[in-house]
């Protein structure tokens, strides 16, 4: 039974991030803050995204939400905890856990534990860092002419067989993964007679038998396309990152944004937990479980499960010795998140990890929440996913234009299959995307086939989305295709312009490591894969690559970021192919449905 109140979002510009965080090891209540291995730093710009539902006005949502306790039911799977510095990955998982436990009706009673999903941290955090291998080639998903693409550890891994979970992790990783096919995978799924996806060495059952957990030993999975391609049942809607709560003005300082926290309360109240940046854990009143933190430092990610207007501001307070409140520790107005971590069900208000954090903690940034299809919308799950963006950890440029522009990807058929949906990504707010599907192309040209549908979307904020075509295509074992698009946004002052978008990635250092250790990027770009129209005529990717690197690097250059993942040069940017990819079904398989 899928339940909906509608969201309320506003544009703003955020950051995508790098959070990498030791996992903490008290088990009761703790009397420091964690020590973490690396502080994300905001980079300003990349943007909100949008789930595209209707408004609502404010007073339609509650003051209130829980997902522990909604309806009479819990939605929210048992706190997991880390053993390595991979709380990106369990921020990301418990956030898509709770939305694909709403979205069908897989509530337990509250108070019961909810084991009704149980997706891997360790399939994401491992298969981000590892570039594509011959062996990983996959017919129908993951072609012969990416090989190369993505993340090479190297003399890094040599080291360190498992330095790809110390790695710390971009927020955007998890829907560029889910959009393409991989994951979210469960835990419980068995390859060879092994459960290579549990969170675990020894495949412990109980998540909370931490001592038997240990960062030595070897916890790779193989890479090829058997284990690479799990199992997934579960598919990415839209992968949608909200506005920052703690936003930043033009010099830089803190500015609270209430339309942020509107719109993550909004998903809340949607049943979509949301994965946040925020300080481990930050400062923290244990007498209350309250966290309120003026900190100018992001170290971690965590989960939103619910919200609360009404939590008395004072319960955040932190008094020292004389009983005297510090500066700054009490918020300006009452109101919270309630968080789920990753350290474990020790302590936590509820005795059971949970905590609040304040609607204006300065540290909160960065939200994403997930949408997946209802399990009884999914007709098909053996998918074929004609794609060329495989660099999991990229960030996105692009470029304005006066004059009209479009992107598009060419595909030919690895087999007799069935074209039904589409799916890109945009970068910039109020965007609009008009598509176009061809077949038959009689040249270069991605538009000189046969127009077989077009039609138009907008999206409040940019992100991953996937589109259901009008009508399904036969497409027969070797014939070229495109998908074509045309994308425009308003700007602030509001001219219509159109955009590009190109991800990219970074050179980067394993945290506490030195450049020799250096990690490679690598986007696999060949001719004849993307095209971009500009000016009345169609350029091959390849032919103006050299170009996006240069915008990379130079909006690149204002993220900010620590010196382990800043690019020295034009040549530590990697440039990938456009974001467009087509979601097929094998002929034999919807024949075979079809016709029953």
């Amino acid at each position: 039974m899928k339940r909906r109140i509608s969201s309320i979002l506003a544009a703003l510009i955020i950051a995508s991030l790098f959070a990498a965080c030791e996992p903490e090891n008290n088990e009761d209540i703790p009397n420091e803050i964690p020590s973490a291995v690396q502080t994300p730093v905001e980079t300003k710009d990349e943007p909100s995204v949008s789930s595209d539902k209707e408004d609502t006005s404010l007073e339609e949502l509650p003051s209130s939400v829980d997902l522990m306790d909604y309806n009479g039911k819990n939605y929210v799977t048992p706190v997991k905890r880390q053993a390595f510095g991979d709380c990106w990955s369990f921020g990301i998982c418990a956030a898509a856990e709770s939305s694909y436990l709403y979205e069908n009706d897989l509530g337990v009673p509250t108070g019961e534990v909810n084991n009704n999903v149980n997706f891997s941290e360790r399939y994401l955090s491992w298969y981000v860092y590892h570039n594509i291998t011959e062996e990983d080639v996959l017919f129908g998903k993951v072609r012969s002419s990416q090989v190369g693409e993505g993340y090479t550890l190297g003399v890094s891994e040599e080291r360190n067989p498992n330095v790809a979970f110390n790695m710390g992790g971009a927020s955007l990783s998890g829907f560029i993964m889910f959009a393409s096919g991989f994951g979210p995978v469960d835990e419980t799924i068995e390859v060879n007679g092994e459960y290579p996806y549990a969170y675990s060495d020894k495949n412990i059952v109980n998540i909370e038998d931490f001592e038997d957990y240990s960062q030595s030993g070897d916890w790779s999975i193989p890479l090829n396309a058997q284990y690479r391609n799990a199992p997934v049942s579960v598919l990415l809607r839209n992968g949608n990152i909200l506005p920052s709560p703690a936003s930043r003005d033009a010099e830089g300082n803190y500015k609270y944004n209430e339309e942020a926290v509107i719109a993550i309360k909004s998903e809340i109240a949607n049943g979509r937990a949301v994965a946040v940046t925020a300080l481990a854990p930050g400062r923290m009143n244990y007498d209350n479980w309250a966290a309120y933190t003026t900190a100018d430092e992001r170290n971690h990610v965590v989960t939103i499960v619910g919200y609360d207007d009404n939590y008395p501001k004072e319960n955040f307070a932190k008094t020292d010795s004389d009983g005297e409140i510090f500066p700054d520790s009490v918020p300006p107005t009452d109101g919270a998140f309630i968080i789920k971590d990753s350290y474990g069900e020790s302590g936590g208000f509820d005795r059971k990890g949970s905590y609040y954090i304040s609607y204006h903690d300065h540290t909160f940034m960065d939200p994403i929440s997930f949408e997946f299809d209802a399990i009884d919308a999914v007709k098909y799950t053996n998918l074929n996913y004609d794609q060329y963006d495989l660099l999991f950890v990229g960030w996105c440029a692009y470029t304005d234009y006066d004059n009209e522009t479009k992107m598009a990807n060419v595909f030919d058929a690895e087999e007799d299959e069935y074209l039904t949906q589409i799916t890109y990504r945009t970068k910039m707010t109020n965007t609009a995307v008009h598509y176009e599907i061809y077949k038959d192309l009689k040249d270069d040209s991605p538009d000189s086939g046969v127009l077989l549908e077009e039609g138009d979307n907008s999206h409040s904020f940019g992100g991953s989305h996937k589109i259901d075509l009008k009508d399904v295509y036969e497409l027969k074992k070797g014939e070229k295709y495109s998908v074509v698009l045309t994308m425009t946004y308003t700007t602030d002052d509001g001219k219509s312009t159109y955009t590009d978008v190109v991800p990219y990635a970074t050179n980067a250092v394993p945290y506490g490591s030195s450049r020799e250790d250096e990690v490679k990027a690598n986007g696999v770009v060949n001719k004849g894969e993307s095209f971009l129209l500009n000016g009345g005529e169609w350029k091959d990717l390849v032919e103006i690559k050299g170009n996006y690197c240069k915008t990379a690097f130079d909006q690149h250059k204002q993220k900010h970021l620590p010196d382990e993942f800043m690019a020295k040069d034009e040549e530590g940017i990697a440039i990938d192919n456009y974001p467009i990819k087509a979601i097929l079904i094998p002929a034999s398989v919807y024949n075979a449905t079809e016709n029953k």
